[in-house]
């Protein structure tokens, strides 16, 4: 094969796989659109942003890396509150936004968009309770299943921030 050839063959390569990786970055089962640096993912359909990674992990251009933190209900509305500090609205999502993620079609658990949210945990997350503003009452809606329960508030589990879309 000449070498202008190998060169010509290589550069089709090297744009077939930038357009996957685009339209795999952008498409996100076709609802998610993932930011240019990783980061955040907006559901098209409800206009909401959300932090890729759960709180305690970080993107590192491939996937959701270090270790995940849990709160307890008040250590959750203090880590959005703490988010907030980068000038965007960081909140703890209500029940019905975080039931949005999940995938009752998805036959694999969890059942949220794995292209979206990496390294998504089958259990609870955080929510709130509209009209409630203790430390009380609150939400867990649960990744494998899409079940939401109450919850007092006292035991520790994951939290994913959430924001308007902007």
């Amino acid at each position: 094969m000449s070498l202008s050839r190998r060169a010509a063959l290589g550069s089709r390569i090297a744009a077939c796989s930038l357009l996957a990786l685009a339209a795999v970055a952008s498409h996100a089962q076709g609802r998610f659109a993932i930011s240019g640096d990783g980061q955040e993912v907006t559901d098209t359909t409800t206009r909401l942003t959300w932090r890729r990674c759960a709180e305690g992990l970080h993107w590192d251009g491939k996937t959701c890396t270090g270790r995940l933190v849990k709160y307890n209900y008040a250590g959750a509305k203090s880590a959005a509150n703490a988010a907030r500090s980068s000038g965007k609205p960081w909140r703890v999502p209500t029940r019905e936004e975080l039931v949005a993620l999940v995938d009752a079609k998805a036959k694999k658990k969890p059942r949220v968009d794995a292209q979206a949210f990496p390294k998504v945990t089958n259990g609870p997350f955080w929510a709130t309770r509209e009209g409630s503003d203790d430390n009380l009452n609150a939400w867990l809606v649960h990744f494998n299943s899409g079940k939401v329960r109450a919850n007092l508030g006292q035991s520790k589990f994951p939290l994913r921030l959430v924001r308007p879309a902007s």
